[in-house]
């Protein structure tokens, strides 16, 4: 199981390099100064203490026991990876937060980089607008928790053995902020206790903000590869949740109503928020999805989910074009009788490569996804040219190469 998840992750990312260097010290060269911890301070806490707007906090090698630190400066903590690209350093940087809280995140514009961060409880606290990428959360509690008024970019981190879930993304409102846009995306998700990714909507309404939810492979939750919990109010967020893979969970992707976040497979026919599900690989889970009232699910592949393939989608919900394949039950449950459902292959062997489910030659899904969805006459997405190979998209999370 350990090599098909590496040689799946392997096949489904870009290079880290890609994006590591995005905010790198070359490129702020001049306004700040590197900190080394432990040769310029002992201790994570005193580099933070002591660092200025846009300085670089560059940890050693080591194990290190810190917890409770509150960053309120524009700062970027790193690994030494950061400067060297070193990635065997990620994981030789440790720091145990001790079951508390690791980083409290005030100020926007703060980096989080290339640490293997471990047994902590909300280990990142994250209340401004923000970049996590490249670490590895392990045994921690909600590893990176976007709860308050945050938002940014989540992205290349593996997080494994959750004792609640892997990253949380309420992005409620707090104080005179409501929160901001974010994209999740190339994360490894793997045995979480709760959920792989939970959002909570919470009752502020008219909050607008897009959640961008892509490229991520999510496997053992326990409850929900990717949960939204609605609060019966309206709040305008919008979801793109694509390209994902989510498997061996109890719900690939989960609609709660009623504040429930305990996993019960029913839907949530008071969630009316609009989500655009489209090119996800959904295999082996309990149940495919269960819907809300809104939601567009296009070009996925749904494979041997043993409750059946989607349930309980509300009145304003489109399914087209989706390839459903040896899903116990039924393919489609209790959904509405007014869901759209043109265009869908019903039981039919997708032939896909067992570990990275890339189609095989020969494929059914190679070519046979839609580049745009039409409702009621007119485009409401277009899937960007980047994101497939041929003349059209394949169904499902991987591209035939």
């Amino acid at each position: 199981m350990k090599f098909i998840l590496t040689f799946v992750l392997l096949l489904f990312s870009i290079t880290h390099n890609q994006i590591c260097f995005a905010s790198s010290y070359s490129q702020k060269k001049g306004k700040g100064k590197i900190i080394r911890v432990p040769a310029d301070f002992s201790s994570i806490a005193q580099a933070v203490t002591n660092a200025k707007n846009d300085d670089y906090i560059v940890i050693a090698p080591g194990v290190y026991f810190e917890s409770e630190i509150t960053i309120d400066k524009n700062i970027v903590i790193a690994s030494e990876w950061k400067l060297d690209g070193d990635k065997s350093k990620i994981e030789k940087t440790i720091i145990d937060a001790g079951n508390k809280n690791l980083f409290s995140i005030k100020v926007n514009g703060v980096e989080i980089s290339g640490i293997k961060i471990i047994n902590g409880d909300h280990p990142l606290d994250i209340n401004a607008i923000v970049t996590i990428t490249n670490n590895y959360f392990v045994d921690n509690k909600d590893a990176i928790s976007f709860e308050a008024s945050g938002g940014g970019y989540a992205g290349y981190n593996t997080i494994e053995n959750d004792k609640d879930d892997g990253i949380d993304l309420d992005i409620r409102k707090g104080g005179e902020h409501k929160g901001s846009d974010i994209t999740i995306e190339y994360n490894k998700i793997s045995n979480s206790n709760d959920d792989g990714i939970e959002i909570r909507l919470y009752d502020y309404p008219d909050q607008n903000i897009k959640y961008d939810i892509r490229n991520n492979i999510i496997t053992g939750s326990k409850n929900a590869g990717i949960q939204l919990i609605s609060y019966d109010i309206f709040t305008g967020k919008e979801f793109y949740i694509h390209h994902n893979i989510i498997k061996g969970c109890k719900v690939g992707l989960g609609c709660m109503e009623g504040t429930n976040t305990k996993e019960n497979t029913n839907g949530a026919s008071t969630l009316d928020e609009l989500i655009y599900f489209y090119n996800n690989t959904l295999s082996e889970n309990q149940l495919g999805a269960t819907g809300g009232n809104t939601i567009y699910a296009m070009n996925n592949v749904v494979l041997n989910n043993k409750l059946g393939g989607f349930k309980r989608f509300g009145g304003k919900s489109v399914v087209v074009n989706n390839l459903f394949s040896q899903n116990g039950n039924n393919n489609l449950l209790e959904c509405s009788g007014h869901v759209i459902l043109p265009s869908n292959l019903l039981d039919v062997e997708p032939k896909l490569n067992v570990a990275s489910f890339m189609p095989l030659a020969g494929s059914p899904c190679i070519d046979a996804g839609e580049k745009y969805l039409i409702v009621n006459d007119k485009r409401v997405l277009k899937i960007s040219g980047s994101l497939f190979n041929g003349k059209k998209p394949d169904l499902g999370a991987v591209e035939f190469k």
